[in-house]
């Protein structure tokens, strides 16, 4: 930046103009970093009121700006200040308070009226707190050498104030670059911000003394400059006089990185929650905003959420701003929990929200939030869910609002949400272990200081995608065969920045018919299925993927059905002549009940193909949560509570992905569990329970257990099946007790 645009900064001081000075740039930046805030802190009163827009006042009720005749030291006075307010921004001060209004924003109110829909007429846009606050935000991007991305509420006018923030580049600076882009045209030519740009064009060459014009001057393309002729040496020649900046659109319906090329000052990408290969554009662009390592451009991505397999681009902005250069703000937007976290910059619906506004253009946020509130709680008594959920998103009041899953899920909502809050209220005691193989040859493991991948869909970028084994439950001694079933979702590859794919592993404990003899009498009961252990992660060297999997299956003792796609675990297992563990295809029986793979000669595991998965397998997912499992009453028999086969699910990242599945996204995790789940369904059905005798010798039973016990097949809807806990509480998690 050069120091002439935080030098002899005009200053409005309690009544008097004069002007300040910068020491350099951080020094501007840190004074940006001070009044930066948040919209209904900005504390606007009548100075600002009076300040702000004080010329687009005086057009408004003249009709024309200055009243000096033309070519006079008053009119050249007037238009000149205006010009460097126009360059510089203004600071006002009143009392304690101080504001800064940047360049575009400045001009925007004051040289650059809008049309405005509700009085179908033009004019100046109003004071409003939340476009201060997205100028400042991009102000501190660009002062920060980084970049910005935008997720906002509609109807704020990001379109015009972007086109505005053009304007003012190619209006004062000499030979500026900038660029537009969409991935439809419509969302940036004559229909769409180009009928914006050429509104202000005309307004300004009409009512200004800054003449302006462009050559050529066409949609998609403006040079600032005007053909002239002038005399050398007696003889007359044509010559091009003017700034010479460029204005240029560019859409992406072919090529994500169309016409990105060559140096840019200002790239602001229209429409960008509708813009599924956006990431793509960026990556191309990057090199085009840099000198060497020095940032000297910014990408500018705006818009709102439309359908959601389009918007990730966005989504990965705004939730990731540090990986992807982004300049993040401190928010407690993330959720509606007020989690604290740091993102790209917001704008929810509170924010400016008619009329919850006062006549200073500051947002009455409690005011708007609680009305918002009850607006949405009519609409959830009046709307279907898919329309209920839709019109939250249009609305958001946190960025989890804004890309929250507009369909229904085929998976049972309120079922994982509320399994999802006793996660989050520690019902399931895990731990986390690296596993490897012991000095004795043996599987072992040991505790560490890795997470789990919490992350969905991971950043593809992402440099460290390991994770870490996840245990509910430890093996028990010397496993028998049958008693542990894992299912894998295998990877091709080992390091990789171009895909989200994970490998996902599930390990499940089969449901045990157990019979109890302490001396005085016999009792047997159904020790519950549950999932055990889960890791999902890849390893930059893929044979280190495929050995923490052996690992896990041999610690288990499982049987293990795997996606055979990838042949190269399977492969794996063969060299290590461990194929015993291996699901032979002729035994995943839920393959011959459908009649699926009939074509596939692979000898172990099945083959996700066609609709295989979509149109079977899904299903023993969804009547695995659905299924009743037991019903819990108190004394007289009166129902207290439903245990729901969700319950034998410890694992949020699984729940998250069967909320998201919908065609096209990766859920690796669920296909891993599906396929387990229809295999131990078919197995349990033709093999029945694992069986298993113990003596106790009059001991009392474990008070853990009594919380695994069932009188019914685990996989049958069951209804209720009596008072089998009287007097006791209700147990929330069948593993709440479990070590």
């Amino acid at each position: 930046m050069d120091p002439y645009f935080y030098t002899d900064i005009p200053v409005y001081d309690n009544g008097t103009w004069t002007t300040t000075s910068f020491s350099s740039r951080d020094d501007f930046r840190d004074f940006a970093l001070s009044i930066f805030k948040e919209p209904g802190e900005y504390q606007f009163n009548d100075t600002t009121s009076k300040v702000f827009n004080e010329q687009a006042t005086t057009f408004r009720q003249q009709g024309f700006y200055c009243s000096a005749p033309e070519g006079t030291k008053d009119f050249r006075k007037y238009w000149d200040d205006q010009k460097t307010k126009n360059r510089k921004g203004i600071i006002v001060k009143d009392g304690n308070l101080e504001w800064y209004l940047t360049r575009d924003y400045y001009m925007w109110l004051n040289f650059l009226p809008i049309f405005n829909k509700e009085i179908q007429k033009f004019g100046f846009a109003d004071i409003r707190d939340a476009q201060y606050h997205i100028a400042l935000y991009e102000l501190l991007a660009e002062l920060h050498y980084q970049h910005s991305s935008i997720l906002k509420k509609r109807q704020i006018a990001s379109s015009y104030f972007h086109a505005a923030k053009l304007i003012n580049q190619i209006w004062y600076e000499e030979g500026v670059t900038l660029k537009m882009g969409a991935s439809l045209k419509d969302y940036i030519n004559e229909k769409g911000t180009w009928k914006f740009l050429n509104e202000y064009e005309a307004f300004l060459n009409t009512h200004t003394a800054w003449y302006r014009p462009m050559n050529p001057n066409k949609v998609l393309f403006w040079q600032q400059k005007i053909e002239t002729e002038t005399y050398f040496g007696g003889r007359k020649r044509k010559s091009e006089i003017g700034l010479k900046g460029v204005i240029q659109g560019m859409s992406f319906e072919k090529d994500p990185t169309n016409g990105v090329g060559g140096p840019v000052k200002y790239f602001f990408h229209e429409e960008a929650g509708i813009a599924p290969k956006m990431d793509q554009t960026y990556g191309y662009i990057k090199p085009a905003l840099k000198s060497g390592l020095i940032t000297t451009g910014m990408f500018i991505a705006a818009g709102s959420v439309g359908d959601l397999d389009q918007c990730e681009p966005l989504k990965d902005m705004i939730m990731n701003p540090d990986g992807n250069d982004i300049y993040a703000v401190e928010t407690n937007l993330i959720d509606d929990k007020g989690t604290i976290g740091r993102s790209g910059l917001f704008i929810p619906e509170q924010w400016s929200m008619p009329p919850y506004i006062d006549k200073h253009g500051n947002s009455l946020v409690a005011e708007a939030l609680d009305a918002l509130n009850k607006y949405f709680e009519d609409c959830k008594k009046k709307m279907s869910p898919e329309a209920y959920q839709l019109e939250v998103s249009q609305h958001p009041r946190n960025i989890k609002e804004a890309f929250d899953f507009r369909t229904l899920s085929v998976f049972p909502s309120h079922l994982i949400s509320a399994q999802m809050r006793r996660i989050e209220e520690k019902e399931y005691s895990y731990e986390h272990l690296d596993i490897y193989r012991g000095t004795d040859g043996n599987p072992a493991v040991a505790e560490t200081s890795k997470l789990p991948i919490r992350e969905f869909p991971i950043t593809k970028n992402t440099e460290d995608k390991t994770g870490c084994l996840v245990v509910w439950e430890r093996p028990v001694k010397d496993p028998e065969f049958g008693t542990y079933y894992a299912s894998i979702d295998p990877v091709g590859e080992g390091k990789t920045t171009t895909s989200e794919s994970l490998c996902s592993i599930y390990v499940y404990k089969t449901a045990i018919e157990i019979t109890k003899n302490n001396g005085e009498k016999v009792e047997t009961y159904i020790e519950q299925d549950k999932l055990v252990a889960a890791w999902c992660g890849r390893f930059d060297d893929i044979n280190k993927t495929h050995e923490r999997l052996e690992l896990i299956i041999e610690w288990y003792n499982a049987w293990t059905i795997v996606e055979n796609n990838i042949s190269q675990f399977i492969n794996h297992m063969i060299y290590r002549k461990k194929q015993r563990y291996l699901v032979p295809r002729s035994q995943i029986l839920f393959l011959k009940d459908i009649g699926a793979n009939a074509n596939v000669f692979q000898e172990y595991g099945w083959k996700n193909t066609g609709t295989l998965f979509k149109s079977h397998m899904l299903s023993y997912a969804i009547e695995f949560v659905k299924e009743e499992l037991d019903t819990l009453t108190d004394d007289n028999g009166k129902p207290l509570k439903t245990i729901f086969g969700i319950e034998r699910i410890p694992d949020p990242m699984l729940l998250k992905e069967m909320m998201a599945y919908r065609d096209g996204v990766n859920v690796d995790r669920l296909v891993s569990f599906a396929a387990l789940v229809a295999f131990a369904k078919v197995q349990q059905a033709n093999r029945g329970y694992k069986k298993r005798y113990e003596e106790t010798g009059g001991k009392k039973l474990d008070n853990s257990r009594n919380f695994s016990k069932l009188n019914s097949n685990p996989f049958r809807h069951m209804g209720g099946s009596g008072n089998k806990f009287p007097g006791m509480p209700i147990p929330r998690s069948p593993f709440k007790n479990l070590r």
